[in-house]
């Protein structure tokens, strides 16, 4: 009884949004879901709402359920246009698993949309909280009573989002709210309260994520006595009639046509696509050219170009790299080949020969065992300084007889030795 009297309440107490049968475009209807439209008896009911034979619901009809109630809530703004239509809710009972379904016949009356809207962002609660408890008459009382008196007669809501639908993030924690963003409208202009209000937070809109420790708002006390924390980064006035801010309207400068994107945002997510038979058909020919012949024979050139190079001058190029290398390696010293080595040993031999031609012209020598002695030294010395592997070029005049055999050659002979000044004879 007291949940059925909870119910009667929500459902008289929101006299913003259009219930029933009747709702009107541009303007916010919730259509609340409960065990008693379907006679179940338990509570325990779950809903899977969608248009009549389709498989989900528009993309401007969004659904919730509010466990605290244990109530499931359609709600959505008929964008202009938009003719009648059914919904079709299938309810499941959890414990039985009986099932049961209705039809919702919705008559949409043409409205114009509101010249004057508000939007903000409730940042402590998600949007099944905002619909239950009373909550939303308390909001509806705040904008009417406080900030906007004049337009209290024909005061709507003409949005009604989560935070997620809008594009924000999940809150890194699961304790934090969503958030929930609402717009209402009025055929009034703004009060003075909503200009001043607008114009002390406008230098937050620059901010992303917007700062926490922004001074507290001029107007922010009526909220927060209804248990209400407003995000003032997302605060704007919007004037339909010229279709742009107010802040904007208020340096007298005219704005050109906005794209889609942004009158998609301005609308609070509402965005009207065209029937293909509208959009404009055009020829694809330049951009292919554009993007796929013109590199493809740039790179055909160079590739040509590439291969005149690589092949073409070969053989010269050939004979070129064998000379500069050549060059290069002429003043380094090499490993010594076979041909080196053969003249290296008739080096040898030649000079075992001339000194065997010395011996014998030195046989008259006062003391020839001093002669011979110094000439197998001389020998000893001469062949020992020999190398096989020789520092100088192939090409030098001195390859068969080093610098130091012609050092040798040159030396005096030592003069004969003397024993107790005596000149020794034979």
């Amino acid at each position: 009884m007291v949940l059925l009297l909870l119910m009667f309440g929500l459902i008289l107490g929101l006299s913003d949004p259009c219930l029933g049968s009747e709702v009107f475009s541009s303007q916010l209807f919730i259509l609340p879901l409960t065990h008693q439209n379907f006679s179940f008896l338990t509570p325990g009911v779950t809903y899977r709402p969608s248009l009549l034979k389709m498989p989900d619901l528009p993309s401007w009809l969004h659904y919730t359920y509010s466990p605290a109630v244990r109530t499931g809530f359609v709600y959505g703004v008929p964008p202009e246009g938009m003719q009648d239509f059914q919904l079709e809710v299938i309810a499941k009972d959890k414990h039985t698993y009986e099932t049961s379904h209705r039809v919702f016949k919705m008559d949409v009356l043409e409205q114009p949309r509101k010249p004057y809207e508000v939007h903000f962002k409730i940042k402590n609660m998600n949007v099944e909280e905002l619909l239950v408890g009373g909550r939303w008459d308390r909001l509806h009382q705040v904008i009417s009573s406080d900030l906007w008196q004049e337009s209290a007669e024909d005061l709507t809501v003409t949005s009604l989002a989560s935070a997620t639908q809008y594009g924000d993030r999940l809150p890194a924690s699961p304790d934090e709210k969503e958030g929930v963003y609402v717009s209402y409208g009025s055929s009034v202009p703004f009060s003075t309260a909503l200009l001043e209000l607008e114009k002390e937070v406008e230098p937050l809109w620059d901010h992303h994520p917007c700062p926490s420790y922004f001074k507290k708002a001029s107007y922010e006390r009526f909220f927060r006595q209804q248990g209400f924390a407003i995000d003032w980064c997302s605060f704007k006035l919007y004037n339909n009639k010229k279709n742009t801010l107010i802040g904007d309207d208020a340096d007298g400068e005219d704005e050109g046509p906005k794209s889609p994107v942004i009158s998609a945002l301005e609308n609070e997510g509402r965005v009207y696509l065209q029937r293909r038979d509208q959009v404009e058909k055009r020829s694809y020919t330049f951009d292919v050219v554009h993007t796929i012949l013109i590199p493809l024979v740039v790179m055909l050139v160079l590739l040509g170009l590439l291969t005149l190079a690589m092949c073409c001058h070969r053989n010269n190029m050939d004979q070129q790299s064998s000379v500069f290398f050549d060059e290069l390696f002429d003043d380094f010293p090499r490993i010594p080949t076979g041909q080196d080595i053969q003249m290296v040993q008739y080096a040898s031999i030649h000079r075992a020969n001339e000194a065997l031609r010395s011996l014998k012209g030195r046989e008259h020598s006062p003391h020839p065992s001093t002669a011979t002695t110094m000439t197998q030294a001389d020998t000893f010395t001469r062949s020992r300084t020999a190398s096989p592997s020789s520092t100088l070029p192939r090409n030098s005049t001195l390859s068969s007889r080093r610098f130091e055999d012609y050092a040798t050659l040159s030396r005096p002979d030592p003069p004969p030795y003397q024993r107790n000044g005596m000149t020794p004879t034979r």
